[in-house]
This record gives C-alpha cells, sequence and structure tokens, in this order.
C-alpha cells in the first residue's frame, strides 16, 4: 500500500471515549450545614468520532448536549476529564508526547462565536492577525510580516488597507473574516468553528460559510464545525454527529442522516425545520425539555422525551451501534 493512500485511509483527527466533568457543587461550609453531596455535572460521557482530512465533521445539537466542551478538549483549551484526542496521530492529552504536541499547535486554530470577544479592541488588525506569525516564529522581519497580513486580509475578502483599522470599525461579519484571517495566519491545517455564524444576519452567514468552503477547497483544510442550526450544518458538513446531554446519539454522512434520520432525537431536530417544500411527510412532535443535565435520567437519557421508549429505554444505555445509540432502532420499532 502506498503512502498517499494510507493518509487517505487514517483519521485525520479521533476522539475516543472522551469525557469532561465539571464539580458544581456548592461551597463546602454550605454543604456540611445542608447536609448536602457534591454535584458533578458530566458534560461530555464517552464520545468518540473521526475525522478524515479535508472534510466537514459537524457537532449538531440543542444548547447544554456538550458541543462547545467538546470542540474546546479537541483543540486543547480544556482538559478532557477522560478519553484521547488524536490529530494525526499525536496524542492531545499523553504528557510522553508533550514535544509532538509542541509542534502540532500551530496547525489547530478555533474560530470562536463572537469574533469581537475574542479580540484585544486595543490593537490593529494588522496586529491581531500578525500575532501567529510571530508567536511561532513563521516569518522574520516586519516588512515580510506585513507582506503576508496584506495576502491574509485579501485572502477572507478584506483590503490589505484595513490592517490599520481596530476591530470596533468593523461590521461582524468583517470581524469574523479578520479572525479567519488570524486562524489561517499560523499556516493552520485543522480549524474548529464553535458557532462561528451565529451571531450574524443570515446573509451575512451565507457569505460566510461560502468564504470556509472556498478556503477549504483552495487550502484543503479540515474543519470541526459547531453548531445548532440545521441549515447551517446542512450546507457545510460532509458528516455529522447529532448530540444529546453530553452524548453522541447518531452519527453519519451529511445528506443521508438529513433524508432519512434514525434516531428519535435526529427526527425531533428535522421536524421543527419547516418543511417548505411541502412533501406530506408525517412528524412525529416530541414534547418536553432537556433534563437537568446534573441528574440525568437512567438508561437512555432521551427516554422521557422518546415517543417510542420501554422499559428497556428507561434502565439500559444504549451502545453506538450502526451509527446509532438507541433501543428502539436496534429493535427495529421505529416507524420508517
Amino acid at each position: 500500500m502506498n503512502a498517499p493512500l494510507r493518509n487517505r485511509e487514517t483519521p485525520y483527527v479521533e476522539i475516543t471515549d472522551l469525557r469532561r466533568t465539571f464539580d458544581v457543587s456548592r461551597p463546602w461550609l454550605n454543604r456540611v450545614i445542608e447536609r448536602q453531596p457534591r454535584q458533578i455535572l458530566r458534560a461530555v460521557d464517552g464520545v468518540g468520532f473521526t475525522i478524515r482530512r479535508g472534510e466537514t465533521f459537524a457537532l449538531v445539537g440543542e444548547s447544554g448536549s456538550g458541543k462547545s466542551t467538546v470542540a474546546r478538549m479537541v483543540v486543547g483549551l480544556l482538559p478532557p476529564s477522560g478519553g484521547d484526542v488524536r490529530i494525526t496521530g499525536v496524542s492531545m492529552t499523553d504528557p510522553r508526547q508533550a514535544s509532538e504536541r509542541r509542534r502540532l499547535r500551530r496547525r489547530i486554530q478555533m474560530i470562536f462565536q463572537d469574533p469581537y470577544a475574542s479580540m484585544n479592541p486595543r490593537w490593529r488588525v494588522r496586529s491581531i492577525v500578525a500575532e501567529p506569525i510571530r508567536a511561532f516564529n513563521l516569518i522574520q522581519g516586519e516588512a515580510a510580516i506585513a507582506a503576508r497580513v496584506g495576502e491574509l486580509l485579501s485572502l477572507v475578502g478584506l483590503h490589505p488597507d484595513d490592517g490599520v483599522k481596530y476591530p470596533h470599525e468593523f461590521s461582524g461579519g468583517q470581524r469574523q473574516r479578520v479572525a479567519i484571517a488570524r486562524a489561517l495566519a499560523s499556516e493552520a491545517e485543522f480549524l474548529v468553528g464553535d458557532e462561528p455564524t451565529s451571531a450574524l444576519d443570515v446573509s451575512v452567514q451565507a457569505q460566510i460559510l461560502n468564504l470556509m468552503r472556498d478556503l477549504q477547497d483552495r487550502l484543503g483544510l479540515t474543519y470541526l464545525f459547531i453548531s445548532h442550526n440545521l441549515a447551517v450544518v446542512r450546507h457545510m458538513a460532509s458528516r455529522i454527529g447529532v448530540m444529546y446531554l453530553g452524548r453522541v446519539v447518531e452519527i453519519g454522512d451529511g445528506r443521508a442522516l438529513f433524508t432519512a434520520p434514525k434516531h428519535p432525537y435526529t427526527r425531533m431536530l428535522l421536524d421543527a425545520v419547516p418543511d417548505l417544500a411541502l412533501t406530506g411527510r408525517q412528524r412525529i412532535p416530541v414534547s418536553g425539555e432537556i433534563p437537568n443535565p446534573i441528574d440525568p435520567p437512567s438508561g437512555c437519557t432521551f427516554n422521557p422525551r422518546c415517543p417510542f421508549a420501554e422499559d428497556r429505554c428507561r434502565t439500559e444505555v444504549p451502545a453506538l451501534i450502526e451509527g446509532v445509540a438507541c433501543h428502539a432502532f436496534q429493535e427495529r420499532r421505529l416507524p420508517l
């Protein structure tokens, strides 16, 4: 087997049994006086998936499902409580691979939901974009750095002269373009977008999404895309993972997931999208809200809201089999 073929088959990102808990207990003295136990929040509970080089993998789900926590663990902003994240075979948690991890850092960047909050308001844009270049010592000489900053601004649809402005002088969409330019300044290959367009107007969202797709085609970028907007995910992702209360309940090809969703929760999410094509497809409404993540239901955490739940669903956690974590699916109890 030749090397290029091996590279295509080996996952660029491999996440295995990723977990993250938070201690949300009240202060020790309060717990002693009120005789309350410690409270542990399982924000991410055994998540696993892979991302191939050059593809866009999206995580979707309601607020509080753990999507952003996964994103922060993947880029190293948050240490996991368990499991592992491997990028190009390098573990992001193994202390024995610290030197390899340092060399990998510049190839991983994150695009945040609020670009203004992620920028120093006292810095000009040219300094913001140049920061990764200086931090990783990629280019020598101020003239060469300035030229590279101008190239990056042009690449994202801005003018090189915009580098003299401050972040507050740009619109939200323009600030997100600056954030993308900064991410690319380190010659990144893997970008994690945590709701990168949710704070923008719909028309501007489309512009940013098209820009990200164009850059992916031009530079061969790999994306992990976090979103609750199914329309955005449908436009961007080649594969999708659906999260609910810290677990992946369905994972699969983007086109197949939208045309033939398998998990009842995925169907609920899609049923919430207006049927503009008037297909007449029968919809099964799911009532209720996300349970308290500190005290989740036993068994399948979706069972209180699922119209197909049975006794097994209330006692046994379903395994992810054939891309679906659902007893009803595995027992062929779901309607087609």
